[in-house]
Formats: C-alpha cells, sequence, structure tokens
C-alpha cells in the first residue's frame, strides 16, 4: 500500500516511522506496535494486529493519521532550504 508520497509498507525507516508518530495523538501501545510493523517490517495489516494484539479498526483510524502526517510534511518541505 503506497500514498502520494511514497509511505510504502515495508520501507519506512524506523527514525522517520517515530518522527511521523510524534506528530500524532498516538499513544496505545498495542497499535503504535502494529504500525511500525507495518511500516518498518512490512507486515500486512492483519499479520501486524494479530502479532501485538491491536484493534484493526484502531489500527486503520491511525494508519490514517499518520498518511496526514506524512502527507503534511512532505507538502511542508517546500518552505524549508535543504542544504
Amino acid at each position: 500500500m503506497t500514498d502520494v508520497h511514497g509511505l510504502v509498507a515495508g520501507s519506512v525507516p524506523a527514525e522517520q516511522f517515530d518522527l511521523l508518530l510524534e506528530g500524532t495523538d498516538i499513544r496505545g501501545v498495542k497499535v503504535s506496535a502494529a504500525l511500525k510493523l507495518h511500516l518498518v517490517n512490512g507486515l500486512t495489516p492483519k499479520e501486524a494486529c494479530e502479532q501485538t494484539g491491536a484493534d484493526r479498526s484502531q489500527f486503520s483510524l491511525r494508519l490514517k493519521s499518520i498518511r496526514i502526517v506524512n502527507d503534511r510534511v512532505a507538502r511542508l518541505v517546500k518552505f524549508y532550504a535543504i542544504a
């Protein structure tokens, strides 16, 4: 699964995931772990939720939150000089 700015399951660096997570109100340990397993390690949403015990509906809502933050960052980057 990918979005316009390339948030592809299994290819998100752990540091990027952590920074994106900081930009959300996600605090649940299980859903955070499931999101990391999905975005960083490439597990399917089903596998990630089963492994962590996270609720699938919460996972989906929180994944959308991370994608929104990722999109916002991608739109903001043009305002910052990259040296």
